[in-house]
């Protein structure tokens, strides 16, 4: 059996919040908030809306949630030009609104339900923002004008997903993520990529959240795929902690190289938050990966509640979030499905699964005690005065009823396992005394 210690869990949610609240800066725009770095001021718009879903997530009152809606509110532009009106932009985007950052500050305005709050941003516009800065194909770039990315679209998807769930817009990029012209075997971080644990486990997840089936073929040989390829021995992907790409795009001088921000990708993470969806959980190979996955991020957490950052020394929101949100799903997992038997017997919950055959006993067995196996040989050296009256008791009543002793004989020949019988309770009551 694989075992998931949830008061390890909770450990360290409590430390991750508490390390968020330390990490909390004022902005001197009004307001406050939370840097990706955390130890580094100011806030921006991005870590601060992380930070927040993190609270939630954690089932914990977001911290300084008044301020960091000011400020959030102050961060989100205003323009005449619908694409730019209604977005945000991160502290390394030159203040041109990206997906990297209005996507995660809506999924977090829709997911908290604080947009009727009169001090809050304005969702509607941010919403609109997003429709209009989709790419033809249906997937997302950082901006209309640049080619669609995995991570962003997955973004983007949640994001609507959250606030806007029946808008056309998840239809498309939902059909852009399912296209296996771009993506054949998994997903890789643009079409025709090599495929990486991150972004397959970004993009089944986000597709479940769309209200795809797991049991779809077209996912289950991808979940299969990332059950084969994901390493429980380290919370990231060697060759796929950052993604960085650089974009040309149309200017009056002919173009110009712009850079996205980077985005930094713990793989272990992502991907056990997308193995607790796997069409085959309950199975021993997904739910063994599932407890080395948690065990890893569990005992890898630092003492601070941040996790490792194997790309430089700063401590990072993008380590915290995806280890929380899975730590956070880990606690809230529903066991027991449509058609499965509750049982509950002295310090165990047992699940009977209604899609199997099992009889209950069997489904019992391994948390029972184990009944002890009948052992002759070992009863009749204990009990040999027995065996031998026994034995001769029954052969000698054989010899009479066959008319080959007399019952005078038969009295006789009792007389030494009858002897022997009181001298062996007499030993075992000497050697029962203290």
């Amino acid at each position: 059996m694989y075992e998931i210690d949830l008061t390890q869990v909770e450990g360290a949610l409590r430390r991750s919040t508490s390390l968020l609240r330390r990490t909390y800066t004022e902005s001197p725009a009004g307001g406050g908030g939370w840097y990706h770095m955390l130890e580094t001021p100011p806030p921006g718009a991005t870590a601060t809306a992380v930070a927040l879903l993190a609270f939630h997530a954690a089932g914990e009152k977001p911290h300084q949630l008044t301020d960091a809606l000011a400020f959030l509110r102050a961060r989100q532009l205003r323009d005449a030009d619908p694409h730019v009106d209604g977005g945000w932009w991160t502290n390394t985007s030159g203040e041109r609104p990206v997906v990297e950052a209005t996507a995660w500050v809506i999924r977090c305005l829709a997911t908290l339900r604080c947009d009727s709050r009169p001090d809050s941003p304005d969702l509607d516009r941010a919403v609109e923002w997003l429709r209009r800065n989709r790419h033809p194909s249906g997937g997302w770039g950082s901006f209309a004008d640049c080619p669609p990315r995995t991570w962003l679209t997955c973004l983007a998807l949640r994001a609507l997903v959250a606030a806007a769930p029946y808008d056309p817009a998840v239809e498309s990029g939902v059909a852009w993520l399912l296209d296996q012209r771009r993506f054949p075997r998994a997903w890789g971080a643009e079409p025709g990529a090599t495929p990486r644990v991150a972004h397959t486990a970004m993009a089944l997840t986000t597709l479940l959240a769309a209200g795809a089936d797991p049991a779809d073929e077209r996912l289950r040989g991808r979940f299969d795929w990332l059950l084969e390829h994901v390493d429980t021995g380290s919370l990231d992907e060697k060759h796929n902690r950052v993604e960085s790409t650089a974009v040309r795009l149309p200017s009056a001088g002919g173009g110009e190289i712009w850079r996205p921000p980077p985005l930094m990708h713990y793989a272990l993470p992502v991907a056990a938050t997308a193995l607790m969806r796997h069409p085959r959980v309950p199975e021993p190979d997904v739910t063994a990966r599932l407890a080395e996955a948690v065990h890893r991020i569990v005992t890898d957490q630092c003492d601070d509640g941040s996790w490792p950052n194997n790309h430089d020394m700063n401590v990072t929101l993008w380590g915290v979030w995806p280890c929380v949100e899975t730590l956070a799903g880990i606690r809230a997992l529903p066991l027991a499905r449509a058609a499965d038997r509750v049982v509950w017997a002295e310090g165990v919950v047992v699940l009977r699964r209604g899609d199997r055959d099992r009889p209950l006993a069997a489904a019992l067995k391994p948390l029972l005690p184990a009944r002890p196996r009948p052992r002759p040989l070992r009863w009749a050296r204990r009990h040999w005065a027995w065996v031998v009256f026994a034995t001769f008791g029954l052969g000698g009543t054989a010899g009479l009823l066959a008319g080959l002793i007399e019952p005078k004989d038969l009295a006789l020949g009792l007389l030494v396992p009858v002897a022997l019988l009181v001298i062996s309770a007499v030993m075992q009551r000497k050697q029962a005394e203290p």
